[in-house]
């Protein structure tokens, strides 16, 4: 089962409140952990892997806080996640017998889509509400008996 961490979803939670000031003026830490209702420590934590991973800055003193370190329409989804949580991988581990091959063609095209969707989506499109991906046709699927 694929499952989203809790600290990939607070990080993403973060990073949208951070694109969603237009003027990107660094935000105290612990007024973010109020207004996201995310635990202090924990923000701290992902911040820290966020600013490692570039997409961030920390600025010290009293008027300090977080902001981004670029703009938000060159910030990917598919970067959030894997400054995260690493490569993002859907694909299992090869097995020495070769069996499998058939449905690693499966798998090997699922990660490339992923993959594709995910850079697609900007953070900017996520703070301003467009990172909605397109629904999938199902009618491949669907005969006239399951239409009723």
């Amino acid at each position: 089962m694929f499952r989203i961490s809790r600290r990939l979803d607070y990080g993403l939670q973060l990073m949208i409140a951070l694109a969603k000031d237009e003027q990107n003026r660094p935000q105290a830490t612990a007024v973010l952990a109020e207004r996201l209702h995310i635990p202090l420590p924990f923000l701290h934590q992902i911040g820290r892997s966020l600013i490692q991973g570039g997409l961030i800055k920390a600025t010290p003193g009293p008027r300090g806080g977080l902001r981004l370190n670029q703009p938000a329409g060159k910030i990917s989804l598919l970067q959030i996640i894997e400054t995260l949580e690493g490569p993002v991988s859907i694909l299992p581990e090869p097995n020495g017998n070769g069996n499998g091959a058939a449905s690693r063609t499966v798998w090997e095209s699922l990660q490339s889509t992923l993959v594709e969707q995910l850079s697609a989506i900007s953070l900017e499109d996520l703070a301003e509400g467009r990172g909605v991906l397109p629904a999938v046709p199902v009618h491949a699927y669907q005969t006239a008996d399951h239409n009723n």
